[in-house]
């Protein structure tokens, strides 16, 4: 397309605004091209265009700022404090957007800071932040200004006439350093003999100089590439997490050098930190966690010396990856100190006062998630309504809608482990739908398996309901979908989903009385299960694995063969021990409730898996296996009533809970335990149908 203008200026006709306009207006329209950017068929910039008087903000555009808009290759916006209140600006870009050229917008920021300096349509541009030219000075002297600007303007520059920026600012420097060596070797020339050498060893720093910029332009451009673009296509790709470490791993190394080689430190350091944190979610996906909690916790490191110096974005890159180190306790099972880091990275947004409310949202629904481990239900619903709050008030982008499925997820799965179900399958019939929003807008294998997640807990909380009809069809697709997913046998994430999945339609099936149907699937689990154990060493899937193992062995109570399920309880019991010291007290209560089942079904110590009930009920009074272990065991050492209250208010929950109480009742009485008050009791549950 031919442009009747390089550049269009969009500026407040305020003193320093003006001053700054009129200045780079002068720099851009008489800046020669280097030669060999010349040589490569880049054109001189010819004409800008800007307005020289303050238009009315009611009028609409005029024809001729209309056409200079639509005949214009780049539009720069000076943002200040006194930007975001000229509708006038806001339309300009907005015109801007309309024509397609969104991407061809340069903020040139005098004053303020993007959140309070940019016009509403500028926040919208995507990408724009990479394109800002930084020009803010203490003081707002126009000199130091100015003198900051002549690197930052090589940004649209290059955009004008089409070359790679690095190349602009590397040309841009030898041609200066010639100057300035051209200038020395005046000053120098009464020394004859000095002056020859100096210009030799002038010209031997200046070669070393140049190679130095240009592996470091070079450099820097590849492993942006690698860092950022390669990693996040192969995600897409089963199996390449490991070529990812690979990648990331060397890119380590490479920018370590660069780094010591760099004259502008600070963006090879934030690039260095942003590539460990890649490090460390492949390391995640791979499940090795202690790796990816090295390159986090670098990562960190890096950030917090940088936020100290006042670099921009460091603060919240910091924050964000405190949220991320977080995560990665969390999978290992170190809850206390997930919490700690949690809390750390909300204190650190909230202290910004304009924090980012996306990744403020994110670190909250983490809080509440973790929460959820600990036990903890009451911190992790606030947590998760802050979140839920904080999202409600930003635009369904692929982000946001990833953050609302997540949420949404981990909300349910807290109401469900409370015995809410009707609120569970509210909050995660939401994670599903967001879940396919944010397919439609970004279908990826990380969003597939977070909807697989979403739907296969959904299942559950309707198997628990009785809607066994309904499960059962979620849990077709949801096992078909997680099968393709779980074919990247490196991504550990994919392979609990799967495990989870077989793992509650297996329970879907012992409430059906369909105990040979179920037997099936809890075994696939359990395989899955042990071998994710054996990969990441985490205390979090040591328990999944165990809690399958305990579901064996009381499924196998059922067919009945108690042999083996004596076998799988005595395993399943020892593996949750071993890891118990590391988890919250969920996972504790949860231990002693199938304890106390064991005491009671295989060794008929009745006394002893009352006490053990009862341990559990202390620490976890509104879980419901708790409270149906402890009534069984109330059942057969004399304490009818209690018994009676606990299970008949369980059976009030629906859901086809009553049918489970007579059925593990039934169950007992097979295997030859025996009490005269168990008529009674199949009489008061039947008032539940």
């Amino acid at each position: 397309m031919e442009f009747n203008y390089d550049v269009f200026f969009s500026y407040r006709h305020r003193p320093l605004d003006g001053e700054i306009t009129q200045k780079t207006f002068n720099a851009i329209e008489s800046y020669k091209l280097p030669q060999a950017i010349r040589a490569m068929g880049c054109p001189e910039i010819r004409r800008a265009f800007r307005d020289t008087e303050e238009l009315p903000v009611s009028r609409i555009l005029t024809d001729t700022i209309d056409r200079a808009l639509h005949s214009t290759n780049c539009l720069v916006v000076v943002c200040s404090t006194d930007t975001p209140s000229s509708e006038w600006i806001d339309r300009e870009v907005q015109t801007f957007i309309e024509i397609g050229r969104a991407s061809h917008i340069y903020p040139l920021l005098i004053s303020g800071d993007p959140e309070h300096s940019f016009p509403p349509s500028l926040k919208l541009v995507p990408d724009v932040m990479e394109r800002v030219m930084d020009i803010r000075v203490p003081g707002n002297n126009v000199k130091k200004m100015m003198a900051k600007e002549e690197t930052e303007l090589l940004r649209v520059i290059a955009g004008i006439v089409g070359c790679k920026e690095e190349e602009l600012l590397r040309e841009h420097k030898l041609r200066k350093s010639k100057r300035f060596a051209a200038r020395a070797l005046g000053a120098a020339a009464v020394f004859a003999l000095v002056a020859g050498v100096s210009l030799g060893l002038m010209n031997l720093a200046q070669e070393y100089r140049d190679t130095a910029a240009a592996r470091e332009t070079a450099s820097m451009r590849i492993l942006n590439e690698l860092t950022y673009d390669l990693p996040d296509h192969l995600t897409n790709i089963p199996g390449a997490y490991s070529r990812i470490a690979d990648i990331l791993e060397q890119n380590t190394r490479d920018i370590n050098a660069i780094i010591r080689l760099s004259v502008n430190s600070e963006s090879a350091e934030m690039e260095a930190a942003a590539n460990l944190e890649k490090l460390a979610n492949a390391g995640t996906v791979l499940g090795r966690l202690d790796e990816a909690l090295r390159a986090e916790e670098e990562a960190i490191g890096i950030y917090r010396t940088l936020a100290e110096t006042g670099t921009g974005g460091a603060q919240t890159a910091l924050a964000s990856a405190e949220n991320n180190r977080g995560g990665i306790l969390n999978a290992m099972g170190r809850y206390e100190e997930a919490d700690e880091a949690f809390e750390s990275a909300v204190a650190q947004l909230r202290a910004q006062g304009e924090p980012d409310r996306l990744i403020l949202a994110q670190a909250l629904f983490n809080t509440g998630a973790n929460a959820v481990n600990r036990g903890d239900s009451e911190r992790a619903a606030a947590a998760f309504e802050e979140s839920l709050q904080l999202l409600g008030a930003l635009e369904e982008d692929a982000q946001t809608l990833e953050s609302l499925a997540k949420v949404n997820y981990n909300y349910g799965v807290q109401l469900y482990r409370s015995g809410d179900y009707g609120q569970a399958e509210e909050k995660l019939a939401a994670a599903c739908t967001y879940g396919e929003k944010l397919l439609a807008q970004a279908d990826s294998l990380n969003n597939r398996h977070s909807y697989v997640r979403s739907t296969s807990t959904l299942a559950a909380v309707l198997t628990d309901q009785g809607q066994y009809e309904r499960a059962d069809a979620v849990y077709e697709l949801a096992i078909a979908a997680a099968k393709e997913l779980a074919a990247d046998a490196e991504n550990t994430e994919n392979q609990r989903n799967l495990a989870e999945l077989y793992n509650n339609r297996a329970l879907c099936f012992n409430i059906q009385g369909r105990y040979r149907d179920a037997d099936a699937l809890y075994r696939e689990s359990s395989e899955l299960r042990g071998a994710l154990y054996e990969t990441t060493g985490a205390a979090s899937d040591g328990a999944q694995y165990a809690l399958t193992l305990l579901n064996l062995g009381e499924n196998a109570f059922k067919i009945p063969d108690y042999a083996r399920s004596r076998e799988y309880f005595e395993k399943g019991l020892r593996q949750y021990g071993d890891v118990l010291a590391e988890l919250g007290d969920y996972d504790e209560a949860q231990y002693d409730a199938w304890r106390s089942y064991y005491l009671l079904i295989h060794q008929h110590d009745f006394e002893g898996a009352l006490n053990t009930a009862m341990a559990g009920y202390e620490l976890q009074p509104n879980n419901v296996l708790v409270n149906m272990n402890l009534a069984y065991a109330a059942l057969y050492t004399g304490y009818w009533d209690d018994a009676d209250m606990i299970l008949t208010q369980i059976a009030a929950l629906g859901g086809g809970q009553a049918d489970t109480i007579r059925r593990d009742l039934e169950a007992q009485r097979q295997s030859g335990l025996e009490t005269e008050h168990l008529e009674d009791l199949l009489a008061l549950l039947k008032a539940y149908d």
